[in-house]
């Protein structure tokens, strides 16, 4: 029995001590900087703040009734039959003086050019607040009149 005991401690110790490789704790490979560097010709100020990019979206959402209002006149005007309702998405350009760079639809449900048109100029005529770099962004109006 004392021989079996022997021989298990023999083969623990083995398996576990003698030949028990400490873990290499030096990092291997190139390093990685993670850490955040300006950039030439803007640096950290050629982001656009989130503050900027909520006002954008306020600002649009401000002109909803008056975009609206578009739809109302193609209706009065029998462009459109009474009742009509849908949508129209923009693709808008702003540049860093604050102003539409460029406005146009990419989607609408409204077949009316009229409709089309009115709301565009709505959008160019959006003030926006000035920022580092020119922003891209959509945004969909919703349209009903009666």
């Amino acid at each position: 029995m004392m021989k079996h005991v022997l021989l298990i401690a023999l083969l623990s110790l083995g398996s576990f001590g003698c030949h028990h490789k400490q873990a290499d704790t030096e990092p291997r490979g190139e390093m990685v900087d993670n850490t955040a560097h300006p950039t030439p010709g803007g640096g950290e100020g050629a982001m656009i703040p989130p503050e900027k990019m909520d006002e954008v979206q306020t600002n649009l959402g401000r002109r909803q009734m008056i975009v609206s209002r578009c739809l109302a006149i193609a209706m009065e005007n029998q462009e459109v039959k009474r009742g009509t309702k849908g949508h129209i998405t923009f693709e808008i350009k702003i540049d860093t003086s604050g102003h539409a760079e460029s406005v146009k639809v990419i989607k609408t449900d409204i077949e009316a050019k009229s409709v089309s048109d009115c709301a565009t100029k709505h959008v160019q005529e959006t003030g926006f607040p000035t920022l580092p770099k020119p922003y891209e962004t959509s945004y969909t109006f919703a349209m009903e009149a009666n």
